[in-house]
């Protein structure tokens, strides 16, 4: 009996540290496994996409998936927590800045004004892109044009590109976006509401140009400017901005600054080139 209880005994030990064993060897794999999510901008978002996947494979064992939220949402979510890092094609509000939010730049950017294939006009000033927005103007005839209704198109009151759209062009005349425009969730949609609505103008990110120009529509110059790297660069286009990414405070370590690194670094300006943006550096 002593032996054969003995034996019992022994050979529990032995299934326990089998056991323990193999837990330790999940545990160690489970730490070496990251998920992180981030969010905000859906004109980042090309950018963070491709800077992912290169990321990743630079990184086994982290995975990071990227929510478009909108550049305020994202941004405000920083302040509650739900996100870490948060990407905005808007400028800081001197309200954030002051809550200890950091913007860090990745690319710069311009805002392209376009208009479907049947308008028959190819510049615009700044001052007639306010008054056409702002419901003043109402008709291409107005501004040399034929006689046709002009249709607005604008992106969400929660998209940076939105923000950047009144900040630059709407609020220096002290004028405001009006109420009855069609609205388009991100860039990609609004460029083909541009190209598909008859008499139609809207403002997208610089690299979506090719879609609207895709369906037929074209891109004007403005204040006899065109949006191209050279003059977003040079200031020359007077609807520029640039694009970030958002920490809560200044990282020193971690996947949010770890990222922002590679972003800024040569293989990510390139993938910021790639998606027809301006490289910082």
């Amino acid at each position: 009996m002593n032996f054969i209880k003995k034996l019992t005994i022994s050979l529990m030990t032995v299934l326990v540290t089998v056991c323990l064993l193999s837990c330790s060897k999940k545990n160690a794999e489970n730490s070496d496994s990251v998920k992180y999510t981030f969010g905000g901008s859906s004109t980042v978002a090309p950018i963070v996409n491709e800077a992912i996947g290169s990321y990743e494979k630079k990184n086994p064992g982290v995975s990071i998936s990227y929510e478009t939220l909108g550049s305020s949402v994202g941004i405000k979510q920083l302040g509650v927590g739900t996100l870490s890092l948060a990407a905005s094609s808007r400028d800081l509000k001197q309200s954030e800045l002051d809550k200890g939010y950091v913007p860090h730049t990745i690319a710069l950017d311009g805002l392209s004004i376009a208009v479907n294939k049947d308008v028959d006009i190819n510049d615009i000033s700044m001052e007639t892109l306010a008054k056409i927005f702002s419901g003043e103007i109402t008709s291409w005839k107005d501004i040399n044009g034929k006689d046709e209704k002009i249709e607005c198109i604008m992106r969400d009151e929660t998209s940076g590109t939105y923000s950047s759209f009144n900040e630059i062009v709407m609020a220096p005349y002290k004028k405001e976006v009006k109420r009855d425009a069609l609205v388009a969730r991100e860039n990609g949609e609004s460029a083909i509401k541009i190209a598909s609505t008859p008499g139609s103008i809207g403002y997208i990110g610089m690299s979506f140009g090719k879609i609207v120009e895709e369906y037929g529509g074209k891109i004007l110059s403005v204040d006899v400017v065109l949006p191209t790297s050279e003059n977003v660069r040079s200031k020359k286009y007077p609807i520029s901005r640039a694009l970030y990414l958002v920490t809560n405070g200044k990282p020193t370590e971690g996947i949010e600054k770890s990222f922002i690194d590679y972003v800024l670094s040569a293989e990510g300006q390139t993938i910021v080139e790639n998606n027809g943006f301006i490289r910082v550096n």
